[in-house]
């Protein structure tokens, strides 16, 4: 180790060749990865050399090599689990998008469905429909400026949301609870 401290490289070689193997097995036996139990062997090598000028030649070297490779094999750990977490995180901002992208994509595709069925409604149904249910006018307006009775525009409604209902639910059903609700107000 004195000899490390003065910069000797043969020095070096030799604590390596000693031990090298068992800080290799060492580092296997946590990390369950050839590669990556070979990288911390280089690290806490590379670590000693270049702080070989602060060695306690009093203190075991043994214990001083594996204390620091068992630091780095915690901050490999640590830092994996950042990764994973910073991954899960993604894929969850991920799926709630998708989520959110096919809510609103599904509710586009029933508004346009929605559109569509009434616009195959007969002209007066499709116009009382328009009027009440999207323009938002009151029975007995929509009966006064159409000049036809409120009972009229009440069975032109009723018609035209049967009519409705059965196209909604010959498409998907229960996915159109919400538009069924919708259409009764």
């Amino acid at each position: 180790m004195a000899a490390l401290k003065k910069g000797d490289p043969h020095a070096f070689d030799e604590l390596f060749h000693l031990y090298g193997k068992r800080l290799y097995h060492f580092s296997l036996g946590y990390l369950k990865s050839k590669p990556e139990a070979e990288e911390v062997v280089q690290e806490v090598f590379l670590k000693i050399w270049n702080n070989r000028e602060s060695l306690k030649t009093e203190c075991s070297f043994q214990a001083y090599l594996f204390t620091i490779a068992y630091r780095h094999i915690r901050d490999l750990f640590l830092k994996i689990s950042r990764e994973q977490a910073y991954r899960r995180q993604i894929v969850e901002a991920s799926l709630h998008f998708n989520d959110e992208l096919d809510e609103r994509t599904n509710y586009q595709s029933l508004l346009e469905l929605v559109d569509q069925l009434i616009d195959e409604l007969p002209p007066r149904q499709k116009e009382i429909v328009f009027l009440r249910k999207k323009e938002g006018i009151p029975v007995k307006e929509i009966a006064g400026k159409l000049g036809i009775s409120p009972k009229t525009v009440e069975n032109h409604l009723t018609e035209a949301m049967k009519s409705l209902r059965r196209g909604l639910d010959n498409e998907s059903g229960a996915g159109l609870l919400f538009f069924l609700l919708f259409l009764k107000n």
